[in-house]
């Protein structure tokens, strides 16, 4: 498989699952979930959907996981039905680090000042 098909699918399912998120899903729990990325494997079978919490006070360690295999087939489902694959991927979801990492190291330079 391409690398640029992967990619082109990870735009795709970036865009569509927040899409889908913010116009389909009722749970209060899962609508402040923000999709930063979306990188999948080199045949297509797996997608790991990366994901922060914004506005809320629940943290990524209270957010339960079975909530989030749920979603992920849910959004499975309704990606079948727009996408114009063979078989959509498997979807993991998996908390982003990243904003805390940058917010923790600019915390740390501006200490230093």
């Amino acid at each position: 498989m391409s690398s640029i098909r992967a990619q082109k699918v990870s735009d795709f399912l970036r865009k569509e699952i927040s899409l889908l998120i913010s116009s389909e899903i009722n749970d209060p729990r899962l609508k402040n979930l923000n999709i930063t990325a979306v990188e999948v494997s080199a045949d297509i079978s797996q997608a790991s959907v990366f994901y922060t919490l914004i506005n809320t006070e629940v943290s990524h360690e209270e957010l339960n996981p079975a909530i989030l295999e749920k979603l992920s087939g849910m959004l499975r489902s309704r990606l079948s039905k727009i996408m114009n694959i063979r078989r959509v991927p498997k979807l993991n979801f998996r908390f982003d680090r990243s904003i805390e990492y940058s917010s923790n190291i600019e915390k740390l330079l501006n200490k230093i000042k």
